[in-house]
């Protein structure tokens, strides 16, 4: 079964086994079924998460559920925003028979003002539901005391800003990915090569996750490799042009030549390890998550791993979430970390098939 995909009656025969005839009869509990057949569908019913009064539930409700995403934009296909969106994509066609319908927003990563502008167009569609990714929080914090304000549910993911009253946080443990980072790269290196940590954004001090993930990543280094003297570094360039990157890098090694190690806190190692191929310097580089420029790259040699957060999950999760909240008001658990993978050249192949 797909995993969105409403169970049917006929699923429900055809797992266990028997007519549709047979899964009436045990649905409404009229008629005689064995007690071996009744056994099956009770098994399939259950196996396949089979809500015969959803519909009905839902319906009754005499309304429609409207859910805005704000998420960074997406240049490409390849970008990594691309994949939280198709996952909530994928989790609203699995409630839209039950009256769901979803409005997509996009802010850039490099323009705090078109958060507050489509954060803005959010609120006049007065929705019943936000997913919000709130990697700015100053506009995330004034956004949110609206929604707040309305009475509006929402779900972070990618990113958490504490202390809120958001129904929960679907994404990575912020600081123990980047600690995973630090192990991994400490792992191909000798004990006093020089690190960078390279960020990728727009006003370092506003952003609501990067700092958090750097503070994971150095703090590997302070619990476990105290006396190394090897310097940690890390620069902010608040492009992803490779123009501009490149000149950040080529500035930055001139002055750091013992720099053998990169750690990239986003999705575009890919950028950083190009350079490095380019000019044929050989150093190691640690990044999130699988975008294809990444995959190239680590099937190329020029970075060692990569670390998924599972994107497309944590849209179909966040969906899942307020669609429970608003036909069963269920509360979720107000932390739910996805599982982290560590991904190699050796066994991208297999992760992307499984997938």
């Amino acid at each position: 079964m797909a995993k969105n995909k409403k169970t049917t009656i006929q699923d429900l025969a055809n797992y266990a086994n028997v007519s549709i005839g047979t899964i009436d009869r045990v649905l409404h509990n009229r008629g005689k079924v064995s007690h071996a057949k009744r056994k099956k569908v009770e098994e399939a019913i259950d196996k396949l998460d089979f809500n015969p009064n959803l519909l009905a539930r839902t319906l009754a409700l005499g309304r429609q559920f409207t859910v805005c995403s704000l998420f960074p934009e997406a240049v490409t296909t390849e970008s990594y925003w691309s994949l939280p969106k198709i996952g909530v994509d994928q989790g609203v066609e699995g409630f839209r028979d039950f009256g769901m319908e979803l409005y997509t927003y996009q802010y850039s990563l490099f323009d705090e003002s078109s958060f507050v502008k489509n954060a803005s167009a959010i609120l006049d569609k007065n929705p019943s539901g936000v997913i919000l990714a709130p990697l700015f929080e100053k506009e995330s914090l004034e956004f949110i005391t609206k929604l707040e304000e309305r009475n509006i549910p929402y779900v972070f993911i990618d990113a958490n800003i504490k202390n809120k009253k958001n129904l929960s946080y679907i994404g990575p443990d912020l600081k123990g990915s980047g600690y995973i980072a630090g192990k991994l790269l400490n792992s191909v290196l000798g004990p006093s090569d020089d690190i960078l940590i390279v960020n990728m954004v727009k006003g370092f001090e506003n952003s609501a996750h990067t700092a958090v993930v750097e503070n994971g990543f150095r703090d590997y280094f302070k619990q476990n490799e105290p006396q190394t003297g090897r310097n940690i570094n890390s620069i902010t360039i608040p492009s992803t042009t490779e123009i501009e990157v490149n000149r950040e890098l080529t500035t930055y090694y001139i002055k750091n030549p013992g720099t053998k190690g990169v750690f990239v806190s986003n999705s575009r190692a890919h950028i950083i390890s190009r350079y490095h191929a380019f000019h044929r310097l050989e150093l190691k580089v640690v990044g999130f998550d699988l975008v294809p420029g990444n995959v190239a790259e680590l099937k190329n040699g020029n970075i060692d791993y990569i670390i998924s957060q599972r994107p497309v999950f944590q849209g179909v999760t966040a969906v899942k979430v307020l669609f429970d909240f608003f036909v069963y008001k269920k509360s979720p658990n107000p932390i739910q970390y996805v599982p982290l993978d560590i991904i190699i050249k050796e066994n991208v192949d297999y992760y992307i098939n499984f997938q």
